[in-house]
């Protein structure tokens, strides 16, 4: 591991992502007149406008964001320790490239977007499974049991979260009848995978922030 620069890093890519989306947030409000919501907008919303004033800037901010999350994977595990950090670090750095495209890609490329999406739920459950799988069974870097049962128990959280029924019937519109009897469909409070891919963008920072406090406490 490399302390100078792993929680550097760690720190570096909350304040970029708090930038991020507060960028996000006015470009989305300032064409839309509509305030941003998790629960059923997605990350590319927040640029997928042809008059947003800070598109160019929402995707550069979040290419600084993955590269501060591939940075921090990078200097965060000693890779002559064994393979199974090497993979950890693999998917923590594949994960923050997801994220980056997941800003960029609309639904317009939905079957893209989807793969993407995928990606991001699988990656972010290796990078806790790896990390859990390390700790208690190839565990030559003496990092703490705690460790591993943390990540082990987000890890489990992720597949309870990967196989909510609710997930799947993520593209349905809610159904409205006004009172001329007329039906319309307008987009849900919730939109599942809208709200999961947020989920896994927090899951990636909470993953970073916690290795970064372990290490620096052991």
């Amino acid at each position: 591991m490399n302390l100078e620069i792993m929680i550097p890093s760690c720190i570096v890519s909350i304040i970029i992502f708090s930038v991020l989306f507060n960028i996000g947030r006015n470009n989305f409000k300032s064409t839309t007149n509509h305030q941003f919501d998790l629960r059923n907008n997605f990350p590319y919303e927040m640029q997928n406008i042809v008059k947003g004033k800070f598109n160019w800037q929402l995707r550069f901010v979040a290419f600084l964001f993955a590269t501060s999350l591939a940075l921090f994977a990078i200097n965060a595990f000693d890779l002559k320790q064994g393979l199974h950090l090497s993979m950890a670090t693999g998917t923590m750095i594949l994960s923050a490239i997801v994220i980056m495209l997941l800003f960029f890609v609309d639904m317009q490329n939905s079957s893209k977007h989807m793969i993407l999406a995928i990606l991001e739920m699988a990656l972010t459950f290796l990078s806790f499974a790896f990390v859990a799988n390390y700790v208690f069974f190839f565990n030559n870097y003496n990092y703490p049991l705690y460790m591993g049962i943390v990540t082990l128990i987000l890890a489990l959280f992720i597949i309870l979260l990967i196989i909510n029924p609710k997930l799947y019937k993520w593209m349905f519109l809610k159904r409205v009848e006004n009172e001329n009897g007329e039906i319309s469909f307008e987009r849900p409070k919730f939109i599942m995978l809208a709200l999961y891919e947020w989920i896994f963008i927090f899951l990636n920072i909470i993953l970073d922030l916690f290795i970064t406090i372990v290490t620096v406490f052991m």
